[in-house]
């Protein structure tokens, strides 16, 4: 375990898409402290008048245009929206040893990291990345078609873009199948959308979906941009942004660090170019200006489509609206935006008014328009708290929360303006069967507070939340309401949605509620709810997700999200073996329980073993510390000669499952926390199983290998189990070491890419094979033929073909 945070450590992905602060430069996490001023009231100001909405659609994380999104989403206020077809979780992992899920939840975290930075939002269907494929029919296999269509249709139907694009063509051109697909099913999405009877059970119940038309179908033409019939420029500086979308889009880029996409962040002038494939909207004869040419965004023009009883009315408060929105675009100053609050309270006023000509209005012109007016009060929210100076934040007390337990949640306003600001009103958002009671409100000066009475035995039990009295929070003061939040004993340990039931083949299972389909990751988990008043005028309510701050010594202070965790959990090692048939010698595995609960915990810990193995001690018995302390356990496996060969599953594999007994209740699952600096914390639970896989192989005695460690490489330990004396070498022992004593040496999967040793000394490796060594180099990317580290030379084509077998 790497010291420090939870969730600094290395492991761990991102659950939370941040909808305003452009994150700043450097290595962290998507969560951020809340920011106000002008570059956030700014960012707002473009999103406020007109509607325009764009989807595009890619086969994998790292497939979309960056620059496009962030000149589209930051640059033009577009509400802007990225929908990936898988998680990524066939690719490579240039960090750390996740594969398959685990890569799956470091490369969405990466997405929703980038999103961060380009504005846009994030979706996915349900497809699992199940490795390269070399066509649209091989994918289709694992994919059906019909089932990928009816994920992207309910994407579209879900964020309703007015232009789709598509980044990949549909044909050959696109090299993987998975692109391929993606190309093929984006148009025929855009079609089914508007039909009620594609899809139709998406339409049904209260939670179902209205039908959609595109207006607009666009694909990208990366390598043929003479075939472009729009373009957008991304070089030219944003003041708001101090840099060019393309520089922000490039920052953005390099946090799909996990697939080595770090780029540079060029200044000058750039473009993007799109083709169009289909129009609902009639064009003027003399071309595009612009994605949205033919498409009339103006509220005032989404009006008329609507019925309302009033229209003359709605119609005159929505040009308040925006004749508000238009001031403050003009007046908003560097060092005073509180001078455009003014403006936006009469904005919201309007608003206010349009809301209330649409009610009971059913018509679908009117759902729609009441739709978007319901986000613009809340980014118009957003906006006056930030012109304000007013700043609303929520904190718990840890990041990880075992069921039963409690936290302390405070909700802190912070007044950073000139004028006072009341609250009106706070409520706490906790799942179905948890409890909340305000606890205490305290003054940062050390004014009047109280201490809630004491905590009955049981749990629940906390009694009705305590309504909160109006309070005034005076210019450059921070007020805080303390409350206190009980689980219940029986809530279940956050686990990602996708990933609550098992796969049926490359297809995530989605849940009951259909709320959580397409997104990234699950709601937060705490959150609060603030409304404010300054001067007798609505500031509005927002609404901010409970947080974990933690600050340490070398990083400073630390953000994480929030979930729950099982009082104990079980981690096996060596999680996997290879077992040569003909060896009956015991080997040892550890088994180390971790107690996440307050309180010690007495436990019983066996491993299970299938027919045809032996493990001793049949259990283990032990106290294990709570706060996060460790038990280590041993036990000795071995394998019985006249009955193993019959038990083990197809392909020789034999799972043994760890199993964990304490005060009553059984614990066999091991938590993984997928942690890098560049993601927010997420937990993957998986069974702590030990797999062996048993199979017939024979070393030569006195075989020594030297071997140099890859990224996520588990290469030095499957020969060791098979029984290879293996030394690794690390970056002295390399340069300096005695290399003739070894008759083999191994290179890690991707060596070249990241052990700067070898590239300075990697004629060593060729003096060593000159004098009669093997070198063993495995899987290299493109560092290796450029920078003729071969013996002979040799040439990778570009982009490189692939051999693989998804069954494999």
């Amino acid at each position: 375990m790497i010291p420090g945070p939870a969730f600094l450590r290395r492991g761990m992905a991102a659950t939370v898409v941040a909808i305003l602060a452009l994150a700043p430069v450097g290595l962290e996490s998507q969560t951020q402290a809340p920011t106000v001023g002008t570059v956030e009231t700014g960012l707002l100001l473009r999103q406020l008048d007109g509607e325009k909405r764009v989807l595009m659609v890619g086969a994998h994380p790292d497939d979309e245009d960056t620059s496009l999104l962030t000149a589209l989403a930051r640059g033009q206020g577009a509400r802007t929206a990225y929908l990936s077809l898988s998680r990524g979780e066939g690719g490579q992992n240039l960090i750390g040893p996740e594969l398959a899920e685990g890569l799956g939840i470091v490369r969405t975290g990466e997405l929703l990291s980038a999103r961060t930075l380009d504005g846009a939002e994030q979706y996915f269907s349900r497809a699992f990345d199940f490795g390269f494929s070399k066509s649209a029919e091989e994918t289709f296999s694992h994919w059906p078609a019909e089932e990928l269509l009816r994920d992207v249709v309910w994407v579209i139907r879900r964020f309703r873009p007015h232009v789709v694009l598509s980044i990949f063509h549909g044909t050959e051109r696109d090299g993987h199948g998975h692109h391929q697909a993606a190309g093929i099913v984006t148009p025929q999405a855009f079609d089914a959308a508007s039909d009620p009877d594609r899809f139709p059970d998406q339409l049904v119940g209260e939670d179902g979906l209205e039908v959609w038309e595109p207006l607009k179908l666009y694909r990208l033409v990366r390598r043929e941009p003479e075939m472009a019939t729009v373009h957008l420029e991304t070089g030219r500086l944003d003041p708001l942004l101090g840099r060019s979308h393309f520089q922000v889009a490039m920052e953005s880029r390099s946090r799909h660090r996990s697939q080595d996409m770090g780029a540079a962040q060029p200044a000058g002038p750039r473009s993007v170019g799109a083709e169009l494939v289909r129009s609902r909207v009639p064009l003027p004869p003399d071309g595009e200006d612009g994605f949205f040419t033919g498409i009339d965004t103006a509220l005032v023009a989404l009006a008329r489509e609507a019925s309302p009883s009033e229209l003359p009315e709605l119609l005159e408060s929505l040009e308040l609206y925006r004749a508000g929105i238009r001031r403050a675009h003009e007046e908003l100053r560097a060092e005073d935006p509180y001078g455009v609050v003014r403006d936006l309270t009469d904005a919201s006023s309007a608003l206010h008014q349009a809301q209330a000509s649409l009610a009971g209005a059913t018509d679908p012109g009117s759902r729609e328009l009441l739709r978007i007016l319901n986000r613009r009060r809340e980014l118009l929210a957003e906006a006056i708290l930030s012109a304000s100076a007013v700043v609303v934040d929520v904190q718990v007390d840890r990041d990880r929360l075992v069921p039963g337990e409690r936290v302390e949640l405070e909700v802190l306003v912070w007044n950073g303006g000139s004028d006072p600001v009341e609250v009106e009103g706070i409520d706490v958002g906790t799942p179905s069967g948890w409890t909340v009671r305000h606890a205490a409100l305290t003054l940062q000066d050390g004014g009047e507070s109280f201490d809630p009475p004491p905590y009955p035995e049981e749990l629940p039990g906390l009694g009705p939340p305590t309504p909160v009295a109006p309070t005034t929070v005076e210019p450059g003061t921070v007020q805080r309401w303390v409350y206190q939040v009980a689980s219940p004993a029986d809530q279940e340990p956050t686990r990602l949605y996708y990933l609550k039931e098992e796969r049926e083949g490359s297809l995530y299972r989605w849940p009951d509620d259909r709320s959580l389909w397409g997104l990234p990751a699950d709601p937060d988990l705490m959150k609060a709810r603030v409304a404010l008043r300054q001067k007798g005028q609505e500031l509005g309510a927002v609404e901010r997700a409970a947080v974990h701050v933690e600050v340490d010594k070398a990083y400073g202070e630390l953000r994480a999200p929030v979930f729950v965790v099982p009082a104990l959990s079980v981690e096996v090692d060596p999680a996997e073996m290879a077992w040569p048939k003909d060896r009956l010698q015991a080997r040892t595995v550890t088994v180390t329980v971790t107690n996440h609960s307050g309180a010690t915990l007495d436990t019983g810990l066996r491993l299970e073993a299938p027919e045809g193995w032996t493990v001793e001690p049949a259990e283990r018995e032990g106290p294990v510390v709570g706060g996060g302390g460790e038990a280590a356990f041993t036990f000795h496996v071995s394998p019985n000669p006249e009955a193993v060969d019959n038990s083990a599953e197809e392909g020789g594999l034999n799972r043994f499952q760890a199993v964990v007994n304490a005060g009553g209740r059984m614990y066999f699952e091991g938590l993984t926390l997928v942690d890098y600096p560049h993601l927010d914390p997420a937990p993957l639970l998986e069974p702590a199983e030990l797999k062996i896989s048993r199979f017939p192989v024979q070393v030569v005695n006195g075989l020594r290998v030297g071997y140099l460690m890859g990224p996520g490489d588990a290469g030095m330990g499957a020969l060791q189990d098979l029984g290879v004396e293996v030394e690794s070498l690390d970056p002295t022992t390399f340069r300096v070491g005695d290399l003739s004593r070894f008759h083999a040496i191994v290179l890690g999967v991707r060596a070249y890419e990241t052990r700067t040793d070898l590239l300075a000394a990697n004629e060593r490796l060729l003096d060593f094979a000159r004098a009669g060594g093997t070198v063993v180099v495995q899987y290299n990317k493109y560092e290796y033929p450029d920078g003729g580290f071969a013996p002979y030379p040799l040439s990778m084509r570009r982009p490189h073909h692939r051999v693989t077998d998804p069954e494999a």
